[in-house]
């Protein structure tokens, strides 16, 4: 098995959780990979040098499965530069708070075994595509937010559905969410939680003038847009909260499933949606 690996750039501890992920692998008879974004890292060019690894690049991926190694914003980041391959993902947390990902530092060796006798889950998990004109976005795994450009002022929109009139709103913005985003972004802005069995996703306002305006529930073919009307001010469309792109008044974002779910892989055998949101936010 070729397994490839990511970590958390500038972080002493997720190279040396990765160093480990690779020992493990080799040990076990894996050909090891690291991303070749990571050669600036001066650990990684030691661990290249000191180990039998070479490099993969995440726009051709010739690799059967990624490990990425750090917290959720690391998970983020390689998801979107994975783009649509079809790869699966193993998450390695550096601390507590990792929400979306799976395994612990002190589990690698028996994680690493795991992962090459297929002892593993692939879960598959609704994205979202973003699209302003012609441009579009890296598929989100938790939300797309459109917000104001200036935190002190308000930002005027609307939002359509299949291009049906829903709302006008005023305010800060509007989140639409995946089942798995809507315990992230969504959830702190007052948003409910949905199962991730649920074929759906929620657009949420964020401090709406209008107090009545409340978060709403869509079918997952549904196609949102959602319009700055001509005298607002600008906004950002942000994925997942690493990458965004400003939109003028008058502009318009259309967000709806992305063809490609995100597969991440999962080594325990109850991990239900609760089991893990609970735990770990209380």
């Amino acid at each position: 098995m070729r397994i490839g690996v990511y970590f958390r750039p500038s972080s002493e501890l997720a190279a040396e959780i990765a160093s480990r992920v690779i020992d493990e692998g080799v040990k076990n008879g894996a050909e090891m990979y690291i991303e070749e974004s990571l050669l600036k890292e001066p650990r990684a060019s030691t661990i290249i040098s000191s180990k039998r690894v070479r490099t993969f690049s995440f726009e051709k991926p010739e690799v059967d499965v990624v490990a990425v190694v750090g917290g959720d914003g690391t998970l983020l980041r390689a998801l979107h530069m994975l783009g649509d391959h079809r790869i699966p993902v193993m998450t390695i947390r550096m601390g507590r708070r990792g929400f979306l990902l799976d395994v612990t530092p002190l589990e690698i060796p028996e994680r690493i075994s795991d992962l090459l006798r297929g002892k593993y889950n692939v879960v598959s998990y609704t994205r979202l595509s973003a699209r302003i004109g012609n441009e579009r976005m890296p598929p989100a795994l938790n939300e797309v937010s459109v917000v104001a450009s200036t935190r002190s002022k308000v930002i005027r929109l609307k939002v359509y559905r299949d291009d049906k009139f829903v709302y006008y709103m005023e305010g800060d913005g509007v989140i639409v969410a995946t089942p798995l985003g809507s315990t992230a972004y969504s959830m702190s802005a007052g948003g409910p939680i949905l199962d991730h069995s649920l074929r759906g996703f929620v657009v949420t306002p964020l401090a709406p003038v209008q107090a009545w305006l409340r978060p709403v529930v869509f079918d997952l073919n549904t196609k949102i847009r959602v319009v700055l009307v001509e005298n607002s001010i600008e906004g950002y469309v942000i994925v997942d909260g690493q990458t965004s792109m400003e939109i003028p008044p008058g502009g318009a974002v259309l967000v709806e499933v992305h063809h490609e779910p995100a597969r991440i892989i999962r080594f325990h055998d109850i991990d239900t949606l609760y089991e893990r949101i609970f735990p770990r936010v209380i």
